[in-house]
């Protein structure tokens, strides 16, 4: 089991998501938060597309 859990906020816009995918890369378990759903959801996809 992995034990490296990150919490990011703000992840709708640039820097957020991009330290989401960082964080994905490195082989964190991610939980994402922002205000619009439609963009935190895009942006948990595209980190998860980036560790592949």
């Amino acid at each position: 089991m992995n034990d490296k859990v990150c919490l990011i906020t703000d992840v709708g816009y640039g820097a957020g998501a991009s330290v989401a995918r960082r964080f994905a890369r490195g082989g964190y378990r991610i939980a994402l938060l922002a205000q619009n759903a439609v963009k935190s959801m895009s942006s948990a996809l595209n980190a998860r597309a980036s560790i592949t």
